[in-house]
């Protein structure tokens, strides 16, 4: 699953909220590795943050069982409280991916000041992302061609290149999710923070379960936006959620008369169009350099560009989109979807997905889970083959006993989720709500992977404040304004 954070302006300031399209509005991170050195926290100034923050980075052992061999340093930033006399529990964000660094949401999140008047908010670039030995993977050239980014998920040449590249930096079995909380952990000792509260996004909300089962007793309140359980074996279920995204626009569509009107067939318009780009067919779209290029999508490159680009999108022009491709215009729609596959590229050290994902999930994929769970889906397959194909490449490292064991605590946890969410949709916030006795999920009905908007905010913030979902008032999600869709 993939973290994409949306923008919001909220009261004059800029929120990030969540770990997904934000990223969309940022340039391609710079990935440059700190050193191994412990440089305690200092005064210095982030690109995008206005005002002086807090810089820091802390040496921790690759590997953490032996204690011996090669030092990584992790990359911190603080956003100090505002407030002279604030409350002694930081805000620790856990960022998505896998592959995310956290410290570049650093720009929005400096002017969420419903949670930064009170408390410091701590971003940690988790091992193996932004400038914690990053494991950058170029896969698809640079800049990325557009005919590789439509071409499938993992191409396994570039992937033996990547892999022999970084072995020469990192020990690539070490870079799962539980060394990386345990290092978390270990920054927040160092800080001299107590306790902590922690806030995740998409893989960030895996990260931060897998943070409270190790380290529960220093986590006063738990925030999880985009859910993923620790049991959900990615990427299975994509091709599932994203068919269940699709299905659930089309279905608004229905419903709603201009857009019934003006689309009556627009379900089996999509249909056919997979079917079209199954057969073959080729189309120009701009390169995203100024210039033109002719591609030929491959049918996963073209479901997953999809997926993804509803990752960031209301769904309002969706319908309009395939209408247009299936009357033979899909240069629009093959344009969204490739801005998003760009925009994942600049996010994720693709490196650190291949270490989480070959060692956690994909090896415990069934041939029988793949026909069950993917069937009558418009992706099919294709994306959970290419992942386990991709995985044969690269290395399996150790994890613990507990890894698929869904997470029970008495933590207070706050889980938003999306109605229509293309790759963490509602169901898995309910799996993960039932383990968390003091838990509340809030579906948002109009949301994808994020874009809760000020109610969501609202909502978020009074529960930091309070550190507990006891009298929270959630009701205005039931006001949450519905699409308006496009008509051409």
């Amino acid at each position: 699953m993939l973290c994409l954070a949306v923008m919001r302006l909220i009261d004059g300031a800029t929120v990030a909220f969540l770990a997904a399209a934000f990223a969309a509005t940022l340039p391609a991170p710079d990935r440059q590795a700190v050193p191994a050195v412990e440089s305690r926290p200092h005064a210095c100034h982030v690109p995008g943050v206005p005002d002086e923050v807090l810089c820091a980075t802390y040496p921790v052992w690759e590997d953490r069982e032996k204690k011996a061999g090669r030092k990584i340093g992790l990359n911190i930033v603080i956003l100090p409280a505002l407030e002279k006399v604030h409350a002694p529990d930081p805000i620790f964000y856990l960022d998505g991916g896998p592959g995310a660094g956290a410290t570049r949401l650093a720009p929005g999140l400096a002017g969420f000041r419903a949670i930064r008047n009170k408390r410091d908010l701590v971003l940690v670039d988790q091992r193996g992302t932004g400038g914690s030995n990053p494991l950058d993977c170029s896969l698809y050239g640079d800049p990325p061609d557009p005919r590789k980014l439509l071409a499938g998920s993992f191409p396994l040449q570039p992937i033996r290149e990547c892999r022999k590249r970084l072995e020469k930096i990192a020990d690539l079995r070490l870079y799962t999710t539980a060394p990386g909380m345990d290092d978390v952990n270990e920054v927040r000792q160092w800080l001299g923070y107590q306790r902590i509260n922690v806030w995740g996004g998409s893989y960030g909300t895996v990260s931060a379960q897998v943070y409270v089962r190790r380290h529960g007793d220093t986590v006063r309140a738990l925030a999880l936006q985009a859910v993923a359980p620790v049991d959900e074996l990615n990427p299975l279920h994509h091709a599932w959620a994203g068919q269940r995204a699709v299905d659930a626009i089309f279905d608004k569509c229905s419903a709603d008369a201009d857009c019934r009107a003006a689309y009556p067939r627009v379900r089996e318009e999509f249909n056919a169009l997979v079917e079209r780009v199954r057969i073959g067919i080729d189309v120009e779209v701009n390169d995203g350099h100024g210039g033109r290029v002719r591609v030929k999508p491959s049918l996963s490159g073209f479901a997953e560009s999809v997926r993804h680009f509803l990752y960031y999108d209301d769904g309002r022009s969706f319908p309009a989109m395939i209408h247009r491709a299936a009357g033979g215009d899909l240069s629009e729609l093959l344009e969204k979807g490739l801005q998003a596959e760009r925009q994942l590229g600049n996010l994720l050290s693709l490196g650190m997905l291949l270490s989480v994902t070959c060692a956690e999930t994909v090896p415990y994929i069934t041939d029988a889970m793949v026909a069950r769970d993917t069937a009558r889906t418009f992706l099919g397959d294709l994306r959970v083959r290419e992942q386990q194909a991709a995985c044969k490449e690269w290395v399996r490292g150790p994890v613990p006993p507990d890894v698929h064991r869904l997470v029970q605590s008495d933590v207070p946890a706050l889980i938003f989720s999306g109605a229509r969410d293309p790759v963490t949709p509602p169901d898995f916030g309910a799996r993960v709500a039932a383990g968390f006795r003091n838990g509340l999920h809030v579906v948002f009905p109009e949301s994808s992977h994020g874009n809760w908007g000020s109610c969501g905010n609202t909502i978020y913030a009074d529960f930091i404040d309070r550190g507990s979902v006891e009298g929270l008032d959630v009701s205005c999600v039931a006001g949450q304004k519905a699409v308006k869709f496009l008509i051409r």
